[in-house]
């Protein structure tokens, strides 16, 4: 069972991203993060170090249960509904209520920034932009 979600870009081609450590939220685009060579990230704010997947926002991951709990239920029903006949056994159940994933909304009001070392563009809230930013690619601040 595979299931694919697609985790919307702005305008742009940024895609958001959160800091497991510091929660702090910024952007990169998605040929960035979806570069085979990018194993890594070092967050723009605090400097620390995370595997990329670990920086899935908090409601993409909880639109990936949502997802992934309705399918479960649906195929529990099946097997329970389907494969009781014939059996002497009965099953009596409702069809599960599929529950709505919440939607991935993109977040904006995050500014543009170069990083030189790494020949890259980011976004950060504007606060980081005027603090020391570190690059998530290879942690230059």
């Amino acid at each position: 069972m595979d299931f694919e979600i697609s985790i919307p870009t702005d305008s742009e081609g940024f895609f958001s991203l959160q800091c497991p450590h510091c929660k702090e939220r910024f952007k990169i685009t998605a040929e960035d993060f979806e570069d085979d060579d990018t194993i890594e990230l070092f967050c723009p704010s605090c400097g620390l170090i995370a595997e990329c997947s670990d920086f899935y926002p908090e409601e993409v991951i909880e639109h990936a249960e949502t997802m992934a709990r309705n399918y479960m239920e649906q195929e529990i029903y099946k097997v329970f509904k389907n494969g009781t006949k014939g059996s002497g056994l009965t099953f009596e159940g409702k069809k599960p209520r599929e529950e709505k994933p919440k939607l991935l909304i993109e977040d904006e009001g995050l500014e543009e920034i170069e990083l030189h070392c790494c020949d890259k563009t980011i976004k950060v809230n504007m606060d980081q932009k005027v603090a020391n930013v570190y690059c998530p690619f290879c942690g230059v601040n």
